[in-house]
């Protein structure tokens, strides 16, 4: 498997999004909530949103980038055939807290392999 993240990994498309913000189950921790549904596919299809709290672009944009790296670091070890939708909200947290957040919410859920 592939460890970095590809165009066919990313959850686009109107009806695609709003299938996951309206029919998936959800789960959260502080600082993240994740949504998660099947796909019938043989990979997982993520989508990061940042609420509006957030300073400015940079801000959230940077906390995409961080979420997504997160993601990409623990993929390999997750269950395939999901759609994951991320919803961030403002606070410090960093790569390691992110990919922490994620675990735990993995493990909860049981994605994790």
């Amino acid at each position: 498997m592939r460890r970095s993240l590809t165009k066919a990994e990313r959850l686009r498309g109107r009806s695609s999004l709003r299938r996951v913000f309206t029919e998936a189950a959800k789960n959260d921790l502080r600082g993240i909530r994740v949504y998660y549904i099947g796909n019938n596919l043989d990979w997982n299809r993520i989508a990061v949103s940042p609420v509006r709290g957030f300073k400015n672009a940079v801000a959230r944009n940077r906390e995409k980038r961080i979420c997504r790296e997160a993601y990409r670091q623990l993929k390999h070890r997750l269950k395939t055939g999901y759609d994951l939708a991320f919803v961030l909200y403002p606070g410090k947290y960093n790569l390691s807290d992110r990919i922490r957040q994620l675990e735990a919410i993995f493990e909860r859920i049981g994605l994790i392999q």
